[in-house]
């Protein structure tokens, strides 16, 4: 099995684990295998000069991993009563303690804390309360009853322990202080309580001694303050004597060698370690003898990597510094541990410069690029870019070497020459040499005699930090606007809220300038999408803290429907100032010419603009956070980091009546195209199938989700007895109990009378105390509305809808100011008629709409519309009532104004037999057009001679001549359904609508005149078919022909008529009497014939038929 360095070496534990001050105190673990190296001895000798000088207050400062709490685990353990771990540290630190910390056993109090981003009074409170509640024996003072904010009991208990201890004292060692320096710069934290702290330290002779340990110098945490605030800041670091604690080369060298364990042999690197250890010895006089071994020791470290690690790790890559140990332990990538789990045993490959290089570039570039050693990065980024044009991996490897190197040299005593180059990599040295020059060539590199080394070439000569001084001096204070752009705020979101009422809310974030004014407009005004503002306050450089934080509570009175919550951040001038930095190093990159050639510059300005933003981010951050929020010129107090929480504090109080909603899909602003598709769908579903469970949907897509989440789970819409319905929201219950005050307030908007804008509806659902979103909207809209149908009438541009339909819907979703609503109201005095209406509804459309005017109108309405054609139309056959009433009725666009004006117009007036005359002209309008074909269908008979309602006899007849008029269509036609005729309206109108060529739904005032006249023409054609078509069956009629003319008459009249076989049958008994009586009186036969002609003339009458006259004329003109 292929076996890699990572089996072979580790790193000591002991290395990878850091000290914890206050957890380790009398541990012997933190102690095993430290070793006190001559810069933390005489940081400790310097320290106990100086404390016998009077002095009592220290701050050791140095990089990370610089042994600085281990050192001072080891002053504090040998302060301990008793143990082994106080004899170990008494060991380990030997006689440079005793002139200041030499007394009897247990006389000295340690107290010890680990540094956070928190008060430090309550920290050092408590720790002082640890430390004497562990120390042996009885408590030499009390705990105070009265606690102090600013931390006065505390230096008051611990100079009393400090008294209380003759032959020692307290040792107060606070690691991390920089932790409560960056508190103090962020949060708002009292950092005057070090400067009272000190001041005690330095007159306690001795007894009381403070230690804190820092990273970074004093007044580098405070650089992002401004100036004021540094100048007080300057002050209480002067109270502490400083000790820097920076571990020489060497010393780094020695630890890497300790912390690395190896288990294989590696002879080949020992004449490398003494190559490179004899170069160093060249240019740093003092280089101990046993470097060689030391370097040796730092396998599988190449030693020119291990030679730089120290110089690495003590540079300020802005807020990125890396220890020593975290290098050697991390897994980051291309790092020291990834390179042990990926590099063979036995390959002799060591990580390099060039490896070290490329851990640098991944992890830490922007860092770098952003810090003081920015300009030189890039300009070696710059050349290994020139480098990697050879397509060479070689070129690209010592363009690397030779980078790392140049820009870490200092104090390693190391130089990129030719064989410390040729040291480095894995290449003959003839290639190595050639690929150098090739180097110098393409200006990646350049040799420097005086140095007998390589470095890289400096092609850009642009000084950046110039340039920013002249930027900034031109734009003189940062316009607060440009503030605001730069910063790119996001907004804040409710998250609490959110969560409990399904709404999303967010709060805008802006910055403003203050000067005692209240906020501009411009500032306090709230987007429309945002349920407040967070501005945070910077107050003008001529202020004081006080008058900062008075102008800022007075700016808060802001009047506004939405909140408005003004913050002064304790970091103010930081953010200023890194601003005004950001404002002009974007000025540079848009402004200068010089960067179009230069590209290194334009790296190295990238780069700080990259940091920068993110610096700026992360003030804000800070700034926001540790803010002190005014609402109304009175504070609002927070948890700290709680912005979310205070925006959803904000949100309850001011959308008190918000829809709890729980739709992911509608419950948004701006819903998606497929959620506003499923909304349609939904509400389709609500205007066709309401009745039934999910609305008759199948299936489940999307409008399912939204039927449960926004009206099953509300209670708007749920199972009753008589299947679903809508349900209106009750105080009462309380699922239903968020909805109650929409609906109420919607019923008040309502109550005037007055049409009322959808679209102005949704501006006041919008507003506080509701807060609706724009997608829940329409399906609450119309939930309401089925909750209200009986009393709120519903307008699409201006007409009255009598149902909530598809085209309503999709009006609604289109443009809601299309759509207006209208609270139908009645009186005591309308009542009675609205009874009469509502059963003359009943009686006209079949279903019994409640006595209200709204279902009364709907339902009379549909009465007008579904009249039938000739109805809808005639005039002169209607009355001017019926006829007002049914323009009324169709024409209809408000309930109110149908009941009110337009009913009793038409019959006259208002009175107390209104309604019974209105159902008159309603009673006239159902009948007109049964009545009118009542009519023709009489004339009709008449003319055909039928009588009775019998219509077999008539049937018979018309199949008798069925096919006898083959030739003329249209009488075929009307003989054809003669023999269907059965007496019905839809008969009648299929005849009338055959002989006029019209159907009976197109027709208007003259169309039955003309109908009446051609069936009485199609009737005769009929009765001549009878009479003379050769049918060849039995004839069904009779032809009768009389010719009558009496006295002096110039003309006589035929007469032709027609009888059934069944009336001849019937006459003949009669016409045998009338002959029998004729006999009987012996009239000879003129006479009879005078007698038969008086009785014809004075029985014969009109029938409406054109029979033929003819001429009297003499007879013996006739006989001539």
């Amino acid at each position: 099995m292929t076996k890699y360095l990572t089996h072979h070496a580790t790193v000591e534990r002991r290395f990878q684990k850091s000290i914890r001050l206050d957890a380790d105190l009398g541990s012997i673990d933190g102690l095993h295998g430290y070793v006190v190296h001559e810069t933390a001895r005489a940081a400790l000798e310097t320290t106990c000069a100086s404390i016998a000088r009077g002095q009592g207050a220290f701050t050791w400062t140095g990089p990370y991993g610089g042994g600085k709490s281990s050192l001072a685990l080891s002053l504090a353990s040998s302060v301990l009563p008793e143990g082994e771990a106080r004899d170990t540290a008494r060991t380990l630190l030997g006689e440079c303690i005793k002139p200041a910390f030499d007394g009897t056993p247990g006389e000295w109090l340690p107290v010890v804390l680990t540094g956070r981003r928190a008060d430090p009074v309550e920290d050092l409170r408590a720790a002082t309360a640890d430390a004497v509640a562990q120390s042996p024996g009885s408590a030499r003072t009390k705990r105070g009853h009265k606690l102090d904010a600013s931390g006065q009991d505390v230096i008051l208990r611990l100079s009393r322990e400090a008294e209380a201890r003759p032959d020692g004292g307290v040792l107060v060692i606070i690691d991390e202080m920089g932790k409560y320096l960056e508190g103090a710069s962020d949060l708002s934290i009292d950092i005057h309580f070090f400067q009272d702290l000190a001041e005690t330290a330095n007159r306690s002779g001795g007894r009381l001694i403070v230690i804190g340990i820092l990273h970074q110098a004093f007044d580098r945490y405070a650089e992002r303050l401004g100036s004021r605030v540094q100048n007080e800041w300057a002050k209480i670091q002067g109270r502490f004597v400083d000790i820097p604690i920076v571990t020489a080369t060497d010393e780094v060298i020695d630890l890497i060698g300790r912390a690395i364990t190896v288990s294989v042999q590696h002879s080949t690197s020992a004449s490398v370690s003494e190559l490179v250890a004899s170069d160093i010895a060249e240019r740093r006089p003092g280089t101990p003898d046993d470097l060689a071994e030391r370097l040796d020791a730092c396998w599988p470290l190449h030693p020119v990597t291990a030679s730089l690690l120290g110089p690495v790790t003590r540079r300020r890559f802005g807020q990125n510094e890396r220890s020593l140990f975290g290098f050697l332990s991390s897994a980051e990538p291309n790092g020291f541990q990834e390179f042990l789990d990926q590099t063979r045993s036995g390959s002799n490959v060591t990580f390099s410069p060039s490896d070290l290089w490329d851990y640098l570039r991944i992890n830490l570039e922007p860092a770098i690029q952003a810090s003081p050693d920015g300009h030189r990065w890039s300009l070696a980024a710059d050349a290994i870019e020139r480098a990697q044009r050879h397509a060479d991996a070689l070129h690209e490897q010592i363009a690397k070497t030779v980078a790392i190197i140049d820009l870490f040299r200092n104090g390693s005593g190391i130089v990129a020459s030719q064989r410390i180059v040729e040291a480095c990599l894995i290449a003959p040295r003839a290639t190595v040499q050639a690929a150098l020059e090739d180097l110098v060539r393409s200006s990646s590199l350049v040799f420097r005699r005086h140095l007998g080394a390589y470095a890289v070439y400096a092609g850009s000569d642009f000084d950046i930090e110039a340039e920013i001084v002249t930027r900034m001096d031109e734009r003189g204070s940062l316009d607060i606007r440009t503030l605001n752009e730069l910063a790119g705020l996001k907004p804040v979101l409710a998250k609490a809220h959110y969560f409990d009422t399904g709404t999303p809310r967010w709060f805008d974030t802006r910055m403003t300038e203050i000067g005692g004014e209240t906020v501009s407009i411009f500032e306090s005004a709230v987007s429309s999408e945002a349920a407040g503002r967070f501005i945070l306050g910077f107050p003008s450089d001529r202020l004081s803290l006080d008058e900062a934080h008075e102008s800022v509570k007075q700016a808060s009175n802001v009047q506004s429907e939405l909140p408005i919550i003004v913050g002064l951040p304790p970091n103010y001038e930081a953010v200023r100032s890194l601003g005004r930095e950001l404002s002009a190093l974007r000025d540079v990159q848009r402004e200068s010419a010089e960067l179009e050639g230069d590209a290194t510059a334009r790296r190295e300005v990238e780069a700080r603009i990259a940091l920068l933003t993110g610096r700026l981010e992360e003030e804000l951050r800070l700034a926001f956070d540790g803010a002190k929020w005014f609402q109304n010129g009175a504070e609002i107090t927070t948890e700290e980091g709680s912005m979310s929480r205070l925006a959803s504090d904000q949100a309850e109080i001011v959308f008190k009546h918000a829809p709890v909603v729980h739709s992911e899909l509608a419950n948004r602003q701006k819903p998606s195209s497929n959620t506003n598709a499923a909304i349609r769908a939904l509400l389709k579903g609500v205007a066709d199938a309401t009745g039934e469970h999910r609305f008759g949907i199948k299936g489940y897509p999307p409008e399912v989700g939204l039927a449960a989440t926004t009206l099953e789970a509300t209670g708007l819409y749920r199972e009753a007895e008589e299947g679903w319905a809508f349900v209106e929201p009750a105080n009462d219950d309380f699922v239903e109990r968020n909805l109650a005050p929409l609906w109420s307030e919607t019923d008040k908007l309502l109550a005037s009378g007055e049409r009322i804008r959808v679209a102005d509806l949704y501006d006041e659902w919008r507003r506080p105390p509701f807060g609706v979103r724009n997608g829940l909207m329409p399906i609450l809209l119309v939930a309401y509305l089925r909750t209200r149908q009986v009393k709120t009438a519903v307008y699409v541009e201006n007409m009255f809808q009598p149902s909530l339909d598809d085209l309503v819907i999709d009006r609604l979703l289109q443009d809601p100011s299309d759509i207006a609503l209208r609270r139908v109201l009645t009186t005591k005095n309308d009542r009675t008629a609205m009874k009469m209406y509502a059963a003359k509804a009943h009686e006209l459309t079949g279903w019994s709409p409640p006595a209200e005017p709204l279902p009364v109108a709907q339902a009379l309405v549909e009465f007008a519309f579904k009249l039938p054609g000739w109805a809808r139309h005639a005039h002169g056959a209607l009355s001017s009532a019926a006829k007002s009433i049914r323009r009324g009725l169709l024409h209809a666009d408000d309930p109110h104004d149908l009941f009110a004006k337009a009913f009793p117009e038409a019959v006259g007036g208002s009175d107390g037999k209104t309604g019974q005359r209105v159902c008159d002209a309603l009673e006239e309008l159902r009948t007109a057009q049964p009545r009118m074909l009542d009519e023709l269908r009489g004339k009709m008979l008449a003319a055909l001679k039928h009588q009775g309602s019998n219509f077999e006899p008539l049937q018979a007849r018309a199949h008798a001549v069925e096919n006898t008029a083959s030739d003329d269509l249209k009488l075929s036609g009307f003989i054809s359904r003669l023999a269907a005729f059965d007496g019905s309206t839809a008969h009648m109108e299929a005849i009338c609508g055959l002989v006029t060529g019209q159907p009976v739904s197109g027709w208007r005032d003259l169309e039955p005149k003309r109908a009446a006249v051609q069936l009485a023409d199609f009737a005769y054609r009929f009765r001549r078919v009878e009479l003379f078509g050769d049918t060849g069956e039995a004839p069904t009629q009779t032809a009768v022909m009389m010719m009558a003319g009496v006295g002096t008459a110039e003309r006589s009249v035929v007469r032709r008529a027609q009888i059934s076989v069944a009336e001849q049958a019937t006459i003949e008994p009669i016409a045998s009497e009338i002959r029998k009586r004729l006999q009987q009186e012996g009239l000879s036969q003129d006479l009879l014939l005078a007698v038969l002609a008086e009785v014809s003339h004075d029985l014969l009458e009109d029938d409406g038929e054109a029979d033929v006259t003819v001429p009297l004329i003499p007879e013996e003109e006739a006989s001539a």
